[in-house]
């Protein structure tokens, strides 16, 4: 049996939990842990995974003849020297790779396309190594690209810091770095729409939906969620604007708003929101950004969560902006603390609180014991700056309304961007990010994704969780560096199981957790045992989760077989899954 792995679901303090899915399933963390993974095994959900570039390539005599001009300069070059090794097969990587560091170089291999990176100490010596060698395509220099430098990635001289801080704060370059310029994830924005003409976004929008109308007309008349996009994958280098902490990252932009019944712009209704998840699920979203917060929280939207869950989909939300609110300061809002994991524990997804440049936590930002981490949202001075991002070219929007304090600006191609403020963009910095640790190792869950960031995120004093800003603020770096090494091998689950008459006596084996070389080992290993009685739609617990294993006997009902299966979940929600055998009642 193939194993997988996903992480826990939170435990909420609401009265409509997120987890639904069997009338007579508990509904512990990783009860829905051992359940997921036993459900999207029966319905033959394919994992996702990187494909590689087909090789080999078409023989030829040697690299030489390939590139004789490039070997030379090679050659001749003073000093060490970086080069690229392209390989003829996938299989030659492990020999090339021990060749070029007999040489003296750290090779790194990007396995996707078959090549090698490293600096050699000796560029004459990498050729005679490697000129003739059968198992080499090509060698080629390590060329140094000039990047083109937007007009706003530079200081604002009415702040003395860049426009482009926020990108800066999260170390958005180095997880750009650590995940080769973007990611194959795809980040659903549920927002007010988005200016697909919008020089930043060309070859950036995936699909589109207007809810209202069903059409893919998504024209932003409020400018919100193109704001917040521009967040997430405005083009870095293109001398237009500033750029996205997810680089060449695709976005799904959803159009749920509805005029508010007080007349203004910039509501949404449950039914659209829940439309616009489906939507986004349908639509292979990775990431679910959810700019927008309300203090009710009903059956559907926990069943539209539900389903972002089953789907292996990271739901990322805005904490709220009513910490100083007048009457009824700082509510419980949603859907943020129906996804964020109770005081720093595992949740389904991310409840984001908005920081100011300084790392203190805005006084807008709502707190409470679901926030799970803190991104860039808030400027530190005047309500005229804040995060810096896109607007509409040629639609005036909230920003342009006379009480708006937030400056607009224009660059000389016309195209518009401006300052805002709230958790509301403080919640996109956190799903592009979120979308790069899963480029760095697609192997991750969507909790896991979760787990890695707040487990990562860079707190400005002492340690641990606290209501304000809860981890910390979301740090790329490190994200990175704790994903390459994330354990995310399930172990291998165990059971026989014997029938007896219209029961079945079943015992779960021990299983001993593992890993993969290099990468850390979760342990906590627990054992389950579930049943379906209608042809796997569904599974109850016959078991809870508990640390050792155990022996138990299942009654056979129904007219359809019983399907029993064991699991054994790490601690890191990876689970392996023994399918027992199919049994009808007599």
């Amino acid at each position: 049996m193939r194993a997988v792995r996903r992480a826990a679901l939170a435990i909420l303090l609401c009265a409509a939990p997120v987890v639904v899915a069997s009338a007579h399933a508990s509904t512990g963390p990783m009860d829905r842990v051992a359940l997921r993974e036993v459900l999207r095994q029966h319905a033959r959900a394919s994992a996702r995974g990187s494909i590689r570039l087909p090789l080999p390539e078409a023989p030829r005599a040697s690299a030489a003849a390939a590139n004789a001009g490039e070997l030379g300069a090679i050659a001749r070059a003073a000093g060490s020297t970086r080069v690229l090794v392209g390989v003829r097969d996938h299989g030659d990587l492990p020999g090339v790779a021990r060749e070029l560091r007999l040489l003296g170089a750290a090779p790194e291999a990007f396995t996707t396309i078959g090549v090698l990176a490293a600096t050699v100490p000796s560029g004459a010596a990498l050729v005679d190594a490697l000129r003739a060698d059968p198992r080499v395509a090509y060698i080629e220099r390590d060329r140094e690209l000039q990047a083109a430098a937007d007009p706003f990635d530079a200081l604002d001289p009415a702040t003395g810091i860049k426009f482009t801080w926020a990108y800066d704060d999260v170390r958005a370059g180095d997880a750009l770095l650590a995940a080769g310029g973007g990611s194959r994830r795809t980040v659903a924005v549920i927002d007010t729409g988005l200016d697909v003409t919008h020089p930043e976004f060309l070859g950036r929008v995936a699909r589109t939906l207007d809810t209202a109308s069903g059409t893919s007309d998504v024209s932003d008349s409020v400018g919100h969620g193109t704001f917040v996009s521009g967040l997430i994958s405005a083009i870095d280098g293109n001398n237009i604007g500033g750029k996205g902490v997810a680089g060449n990252t695709q976005l799904i932009a959803v159009n749920a708003e509805r005029t508010c019944t007080d007349g203004s712009r910039g509501c949404f209704s449950v039914g659209d929101v829940v439309r616009g998840i489906e939507f986004a699920i349908q639509s292979g979203a990775d990431v679910l950004n959810m700019s927008l917060a309300g203090e009710g929280f009903t059956r559907s939207q926990a069943r539209a969560l539900e389903a972002a869950f089953f789907n292996d989909v990271l739901p990322v939300a805005a904490s709220g902006n009513n910490a100083q609110r007048p009457q009824s300061p700082n509510p419980l809002e949603f859907p943020a603390a129906a996804i964020g994991g109770q005081r720093g524990g595992r949740g389904i997804g991310l409840s984001v609180a908005a920081t100011m440049p300084n790392g203190v936590v805005a006084p807008f930002s709502n707190h409470n014991d679901f926030v799970s981490l803190a991104a860039p949202g808030a400027s530190d001075r005047s309500c005229e700056f804040g995060v810096f991002s896109t607007l509409p070219a040629n639609q005036p929007t909230e920003w342009d309304v006379p009480s708006s304090c937030s400056r607009v600006l224009v660059d000389a191609s016309g195209a518009r961007f401006a300052y805002g403020e709230g958790t509301s963009f403080a919640a996109p910095i956190a799903s592009g990010i979120a979308a790069l640790i899963w480029e760095v190792e697609a192997r991750l869950a969507s909790e896991q994704v979760a787990e890695v960031l707040t487990a990562t995120a860079r707190q400005r004093a002492g340690g641990g969780w606290n209501e304000f800003t809860g981890t910390g603020i979301v740090d790329g770096l490190a994200a990175s560096a704790r994903a390459r090494v994330y354990d995310v091998t399930a172990p291998r689950a165990r059971g026989t199981a014997r029938r007896r008459g219209n029961r079945v006596s079943v015992r779960v084996g021990r299983s001993v957790d593992r890993t993969a070389s290099g990468h850390e080992l979760a342990g906590n290993v627990t054992y389950s045992l579930l049943v379906s009685r209608d042809g796997g739609q569904t599974f109850d617990l016959v078991r809870n989760p508990r640390p050792r294993p155990f022996t138990a006997s299942v009654a056979l009902r129904g007219r359809r077989r019983n399907a029993i299966v064991s699991t054994a979940c790490d601690g890191n929600g990876n689970c392996g899954i023994k399918r027992l055998g199919r049994f009808r009642a007599r």
